[in-house]
């Protein structure tokens, strides 16, 4: 088996726990006992100190309120994907990214542009396509790509990027999108970052110790 590592900035994105992204059938071990209201408001107030604005007490219940919000609505989209928000600014709104790894299956190129949705009819122009690479996860396609939703017919950008490790016999996906444009663009250049950060791991993989450590 094999699980995602993800050494994500935390000056811009915040994880939200896996004990609230777990498909229901996976079980969670961690020893985090909180809440949602507490991970959000913890979360809140730590995004306030640390962007060394002034504050108040309205401003941390705001984003704490978001951040609450973020987790009952954004696991449930992709139901056992991890899920990062690009949080630059305590400000800002907080921009969903999914990322999961999956069976290999199939062709390798066929396989990432279904994944990507690269050939996807409802996009209203052709989606811009394009390969990339990581050091981690080796060739990859990137797809950018403009369609409307059903229900609201608002346009929505969506970025999605797909690999396959043949070394793990999976696929990993990225996911991310917005009915505002612009909120996606913003954080174009941060997520072509962290995909470099992105690693699959084996069960039995250790985290080298520090020299040093006892």
């Amino acid at each position: 088996m094999s699980w995602l590592d993800i050494d994500y900035d935390p000056d811009c994105w915040v994880e939200i726990p896996s004990q609230w992204t777990l498909s229901a059938d996976e079980e969670w071990l961690g020893s985090d006992r909180s809440t949602p209201e507490e991970w959000a408001r913890d979360i809140a107030e730590d995004c306030w100190e640390d962007s060394e604005e002034e504050f108040t007490s309205n401003d941390v219940s705001l984003l704490s309120q978001t951040l609450l919000e973020c987790v009952h609505r954004y696991p449930g989209m992709y139901p056992g994907f991890e899920v990062l928000l690009y949080l630059p600014d305590p400000r800002m709104i907080p921009l969903p990214v999914w990322i999961t790894h999956l069976p290999a299956e199939g062709d390798t190129e066929g396989s990432l542009r279904e994944l990507t949705l690269a050939d996807e009819s409802s996009a209203i122009e052709p989606p811009v396509a394009e390969q990339v690479s990581t050091k981690a996860l080796g060739k990859g396609l990137r797809v950018l790509r403009y369609s409307t939703a059903p229900a609201s017919q608002e346009l929505v950008v969506g970025l999605r990027y797909a690999w396959r490790s043949t070394e793990h016999g999976r696929d990993v996906l990225l996911i991310t999108g917005s009915p505002a444009p612009g909120q996606v663009m913003v954080a174009v250049d941060a997520i072509a970052e962290l995909i470099h950060q992105i690693r699959l791991r084996h069960d039995d993989y250790v985290f080298p110790t520090q020299e040093g450590d006892g």
